[in-house]
């Protein structure tokens, strides 16, 4: 495999508004993660052009924590045979999670094209892409969870995004606050996250001080 040349092109961002939380719980908002995932995308296909390698996986990390929900350690952990993606099928089966917990995340449309682009990618590199190999490989073999929260961290500081106590799982909190908000559907959240106590999916139903603000604005008039 060629050498990587780090691709971090960061636009110009402005300050930063206060950290936004639900409950003491870091999250990042709407257009933070879609400037994220704009960022790392682009540099993935400037990478994929002059055949880098780093930021390509980088985009895959930062597309799976990010629609998915997964923690860090379990994105380091996958292997070929935890993709469901065969016709007909759009999940990604966690082994032994956090707590040993085991579990099916269903993923979006889009994570699963480019799930099937990467594996196409893998084979073309000369990397593994049987069940039992792992997706992220980098030179000196499997991508830990340091690898992907080096990586990932890198693009969160470039962009200002980054502060103590909000970083890379924070994007786990992104997505479930993100999916709850989107239909109020605690049992499905609860499922895409794996917990096992509904109790600890009921911290991402609490509101936020500018939700209530919105909500009271105008009342009685």
């Amino acid at each position: 495999m060629k050498n990587s040349t780090k691709v971090l092109n960061f636009p110009n961002i402005r300050k930063r508004k206060k950290s936004t939380s639900v409950d003491g719980v870091k999250y990042f908002t709407e257009r933070e993660i879609k400037l994220l995932r704009r960022t790392v995308r682009n540099d993935a296909e400037l990478a994929l052009q002059k055949n880098q390698v780093t930021a390509i996986r980088a985009w895959l990390a930062v597309d799976l924590l990010t629609c998915t929900g997964l923690r860090v350690s379990e994105c380091a952990d996958l292997q070929i045979k935890h993709l469901h993606i065969e016709h007909g099928k759009s999940e990604i089966f966690v082994e032994h999670g956090k707590g040993n917990v085991s579990g099916t995340v269903v993923i979006p449309l889009s994570l699963k094209r480019h799930l099937k682009a990467f594996i196409c990618w893998k084979k073309e590199q000369g990397e593994g892409i049987q069940a039992d190999d792992f997706l992220f490989i980098g030179q000196r073999g499997k991508w830990g969870s340091q690898a992907i929260q080096q990586t990932v961290k890198k693009y969160l500081k470039g962009l200002g995004l980054y502060e103590q106590g909000k970083s890379v799982h924070a994007l786990r909190h992104s997505y479930a606050v993100a999916l709850y908000r989107r239909e109020k559907d605690l049992r499905a959240l609860q499922k895409q996250l794996r917990h096992i106590s509904v109790q600890s999916t009921m911290l991402y139903a609490d509101v936020s001080k500018d939700e209530i603000a919105e909500q009271v604005k105008g009342l009685w008039n």
